[in-house]
Formats: structure tokens, sequence, C-alpha cells
């Protein structure tokens, strides 16, 4: 059974059919790069802005992050009360020089920051990124530690999280493949949470559905071309996935300030409806996550 908090917070981050339909611009450094020319704070700020005006009917929820864009975003009213906000915890996301062994990548959570700030600031819901593979000795301990904190945190508070683990130093497909899937396997253990997950390759998907057990699971696009992750997302909705968290694949062209609003109002737009009508065909997440509690004290029998 699940407590009420949570519910409806996950009722407020997805669709009426229970789909997560999600525009993420919680990116700092990933986003820094993708502009053509160093970006001020007030830049990167000025686009997260932009993308969610522009989908702010199309979006079940928006994910951010407190650096440039959450609470302010949301007090302002850039992001409308109708729409479910997920927000970061961790300090630091994606790098490109990752390998096994290295201690220095264990992930943290930013300083002054936490679940209880989070949700108290307003968030319908946190997100942890984690740099991950399951066999990397005290760095997946490490790891795991930092995920059952955060989740055991979340649970106190009614507050759902999304859990990101980001594969690294992969040799191969199959090894690819292999990451994503046990690692699945291994964080659905740690306690209630959504997983937002890579795409483990061809054919594997429906082993991350397995792996998730009664765990709800989204798919992000990880850098991918749209037309790329359009496919990737096809497959995962078939395999049991609830919807998508999209990035760079929605709107990396739209960086340039001189051509953005034409290409946020056209093919970002576009983009976002395809992609939410793939999400439809997927899993509720109420199917996974199992009924509400009814055994209300206050109620009236």
């Amino acid at each position: 059974m699940m407590d009420h908090g949570t519910r409806r917070r996950l009722q407020r981050l997805t669709t009426s059919g229970g789909h997560f339909c999600v525009a993420a611009v919680d990116h700092r450094d990933s986003m820094l790069a993708e502009f053509p020319n160093s970006a001020t704070p007030a830049d990167l700020t000025a686009f997260k802005a932009d993308v969610i005006t522009a989908l702010q009917h199309h979006a079940s929820a928006v994910m951010i992050e407190p650096e440039y864009s959450f609470p302010h975003l949301t007090d302002n009213g850039t992001v409308p009360p109708n729409v479910g906000v997920i927000c970061a915890l961790e300090a630091q996301g994606y790098r490109i020089d990752v390998t096994r062994g290295d201690p220095s990548i264990a992930n943290q959570l930013m300083d002054g920051w936490s679940a209880r700030l989070l949700l108290e600031s307003g968030a319908d819901a946190a997100k942890l990124l984690v740099l991950y593979r399951p066999d990397d000795g005290e760095v997946t301990a490490a790891q795991d530690n930092l995920v059952r904190t955060v989740v055991e945190a979340c649970a106190k508070l009614q507050l759902p999280v999304l859990v990101e683990p980001v594969p690294y130093d992969l040799v191969s497909d199959a090894d690819r493949a292999d990451v994503v899937v046990r690692s699945v396997e291994r964080l659905a253990s740690f306690g209630p949470m959504v997983l937002k997950v890579p795409y483990p390759g061809a054919g594997a998907c429906n082993l991350v559905d397995e792996a998730a057990g009664d765990l709800p699971w989204a798919l992000l696009s990880w850098g991918v071309t749209f037309e790329v992750f359009r496919e990737q997302l096809s497959e995962a909705c078939q395999a049991g996935a609830s919807g998508f968290m999209v990035g760079r694949a929605l709107w990396r062209e739209a960086v340039a300030p001189e051509t953005r609003a034409e290409i946020l109002a056209g093919t970002v737009v576009e983009r976002f409806e395809e992609l939410s009508t793939i999400a439809a065909k997927g899993t509720p997440w109420f199917e996974r996550l199992g009924p509400p509690a009814t055994n209300w004290p206050w109620a009236k029998k």
C-alpha cells in the first residue's frame, strides 16, 4: 500500500493516464556545453524558462535544479501551477572522465540542500543522479549508501524520489545491457522509488522491466538525437516503461537565441507531443505501485 502524500505527488507529476511526460532542464555543465559560446548563469536561466514556457501546456512535469531554476521559476510563475516539479538533489551530474575504481566519482548532495528543503520549497519530487556500476567495489558501496539515505529521507516525507543510475566505463553493447539491468535490479531493492533509466540496448528493455519489479520506470534520453530517442522510447513503453524524461534530444537545437522562439514553438513542441503519444502506450505508474492504503484512522465508518 502506498502512503497518500506520495501518491498525490505522483499524480501531479504524470498525465491523467498515469504516464511521465517530463521536460528535463536540470542540466548544468552538459547544458552549457550545448551553447556555441560561453553562457552566463542568466543565459542558462533564461533558456530554461523559455523551454518551460513553450511546453507549459504539454508537459506533465518539469525537471529543474536549485542553481539556476528552482524555486525562482516556480515563484515567478514560469512553471504553472498545473505542471509538476521534480528537483535535483545531487551536486554534480554527468561526467566524461569517469573510470572504474575512481572514488572521486561518488556523487554528493548539494551543500545546504536536502529533500526536506526541496519539499518545503514546493517541489513535488526529488531526483538523484548517481554514476553507477553494480560491480565497482568501494565506489558502488558509496553510491549505494547515498541512494539508501535519500530514499529513506524521501519516504519519511512522503516525497517521491526518482533515482537515475548512469552507467560508465562501458566496453560493449552487452556490457551496457548487463550494467543497466543489474543496476536497476540492485537499486530497486533499496525502497520505494521511480527509476529513471538509460536505454539498455536493443532487446533489453524487457529485462529492465523485469528487474524493476513493482517499481515504475521511465526512459531518459541520455544525450542521443530525437530520432534515436523516439525509437528507444517506443521499445521501452512496449516493454512496460511508464513514460519519458527528455532533455537534450528535445531542446538541443533551440539554444541559439536568434532562432530559439521559432524552434521551441515548432520543432520542440511537435517532438514533445510525439513522445507523449508514444508514452501513453506504456504502463501507468499506479499499476506498478499498487492501490492506496484505506485504513484511515480519521475516517468515519
